[in-house]
């Protein structure tokens, strides 16, 4: 069983290669120049979207710094409206008190509104953030339509060289197709050829059996009158000395 197993496992890891050729065989892998190209425009893609993310903070940041803005304008308004009654408490009132909380009313609002300058100039710097990463974007863009249109460029070429390739292989095999035809029209035609001088064959044959056999046919024939005239001769011999006995008596 062990064994079995051993051998078993064998067959199945010398089959595995063989399918792993025929995947790579089926799909032909890309050149360098391809895979360096998606690459690069995988790279130009992570740099566009890290660009976009910039912009999206910079827009983020602005809108929290608006909503500031807002608030300080609030406070500010609320600040003045106090100091515009305090500074009519005074007038009515003329006291010290008075004269003193609409100064210090009037410190509040300064103070107030110089923040809020320095808070409209950040706003400005933020603008002029997103104005740069915006303009970030549309460099990393162009890169990437660049790059894009190179791996373009570069998928036609491999797509054109596979179509040569194909194309060469086809004629190739169309050749060896008209090679085998040729060759089996060939074949047809020798035993087309063969089969037509067959029976040729055959008659030449016969005659030459007939003119062999004709010469040892006359022979047989020849000896056969020989031994037939043969007794008649001697016959004839004997009659003949017969005569001459008898006239000598």
């Amino acid at each position: 069983m062990a064994r079995a197993k051993k051998a078993a496992a064998k067959k199945t890891a010398a089959r595995k290669p063989a399918a792993k050729k025929t995947a790579a065989a089926k799909a032909p892998a890309l050149p360098k120049s391809v895979t360096n190209a998606e690459a690069k425009v995988k790279l130009q893609q992570k740099a566009v979207d890290q660009a976009q993310k910039k912009v999206a903070q910079a827009q983020t940041k602005l809108e929290k710094h608006r909503t500031k803005v807002d608030g300080e304008n609030a406070k500010l308004s609320k600040l003045r409206a106090d100091t515009a009654t305090k500074r009519d408490k005074a007038k009515a009132k003329p006291t010290a008190a008075a004269k003193r909380a609409v100064e210090t009313a009037r410190g509040k609002v300064n103070t107030l509104r110089l923040k809020l300058q320095d808070i409209r100039a950040e706003a400005k710097l933020i603008r002029a953030e997103i104005q740069a990463a915006k303009k970030v974007v549309t460099r990393e863009l162009k890169k990437l339509r660049t790059a894009e249109r190179n791996l373009k460029t570069k998928l036609r070429e491999h797509e054109r060289k596979l179509a040569k390739k194909v194309k060469a292989e086809q004629k190739k095999a169309e050749a060896k197709a008209k090679a085998a035809a040729k060759r089996e029209a060939a074949k047809a035609k020798r035993a087309a050829k063969k089969k037509s001088a067959a029976p040729k064959r055959k008659k030449a044959a016969a005659k030459k059996a007939a003119t062999r056999k004709a010469p040892a046919k006359k022979k047989a024939a020849a000896k056969k009158t020989a031994t037939r005239k043969a007794p008649a001769r001697k016959k004839a011999a004997a009659k003949k000395r017969a005569p001459k006995a008898k006239a000598s008596s």
